[in-house]
């Protein structure tokens, strides 16, 4: 009996150090602040480092909520996951890499469109690690993100863009009729720089680098809000380089994001988000549609 109970008593301790070693299930509070594309949300701590190595992540310098921002990450080690958090909060997300190219790996991060900051801030701390193949996690990056904050909406279009080009966001809605029976012109259900306003009440609210007039924003947005009516039907978005502005030679990469009712709605064509980029030498289109096509489509349900 007494052989027994020391047993027992061994296989108890054998258990609670196998469980003292797992990583303990938390309640994530990052997705308030952000989420980021083709990830996992990770209800546990932040890893701890366990590799010293250089890393730089580029982005914009101010972000909007409901919007969105192309991240690259660059570094010598070779990741096999990238970890995404925000100092302070609780969980992270965990995303597989894209293949590393010569700016090295990237990422979109999209931002919770109810974000909530403390007072007196002006923003967040997003912070970023690599891992590589053998579990080997490199040291946390801080990146400050500057929130600039804007009006909320049923419907939220958004570009972000990682250049001081003078990069322009249209949305055309579905064709409609009046209730008189006349079919709306495309200037009526057309919002953009030159037509700010829809018909239906759809409002460009932010328009960045306006005549290469760099303002350092670098986001377009057009919302729907509770006195717009969004109607049914297919929505098309374009991405236009309106003036390449030649403040450089670097190609510029975007992220178009849709939020509908608070939620990342499904894409007909090009999915949601999506990923683009203008080649450095891209020429000035002076926003002529007819040389475009919709990055992409999205359809409002009947109601």
């Amino acid at each position: 009996m007494k052989k027994f109970t020391l047993f027992s008593c061994g296989l108890l301790m054998a258990a609670v150090l196998l469980l003292s070693g797992c990583k303990k299930e938390i309640v994530p509070t990052v997705n308030n602040y952000i989420s980021v594309n083709n990830a996992t949300l990770v209800a546990k701590e932040l890893p701890k480092a366990s590799l010293a190595t250089d890393m730089e992540i580029v982005m914009n310098e101010q972000v909007i909520p409901g919007g969105s921002a192309y991240v690259k990450v660059t570094s010598p080690m070779s990741a096999a996951k990238i970890i995404v958090g925000v100092k302070d909060q609780k969980g992270y997300y965990e995303a597989a890499p894209n293949a590393k190219g010569t700016d090295g790996y990237s990422f979109a991060l999209l931002v919770n469109q109810n974000i909530k900051l403390e007072k007196n801030e002006t923003g967040f701390i997003m912070l970023v690690a690599l891992q590589d193949v053998n579990g080997n996690v490199s040291q946390m990056q801080e990146h400050f993100v500057k929130l600039k904050p804007i009006a909320n909406g049923v419907l939220q279009v958004s570009v972000s863009f990682d250049n001081e080009k003078d990069v322009d966001l249209h949305l055309v809605e579905p064709e409609q009729k009046d209730q008189a029976g006349h079919d709306y012109s495309f200037t009526d259900r057309h919002v953009s720089y030159a037509h700010p306003i829809s018909r239906n009440g759809g409002k460009l609210i932010l328009e960045s680098n306006t005549g290469c007039i760099v303002d350092g924003l670098n986001n377009e947005c057009i919302v729907y809000d509770e006195n717009a009516y969004v109607a049914s039907g297919l929505y098309k978005v374009y991405v236009d380089m309106f003036t390449n502005c030649n403040t450089n030679d670097m190609p510029t990469n975007w992220v178009v994001s849709v939020i509908y009712n608070g939620e990342l709605i499904a894409s007909h064509s090009g999915g949601n988000p999506v990923i683009g980029s203008f080649p450095s030498n891209a020429p000035d289109n002076y926003a002529n549609l007819n040389n475009l096509q919709p990055v992409m489509t999205f359809i409002i349900p009947n109601k």
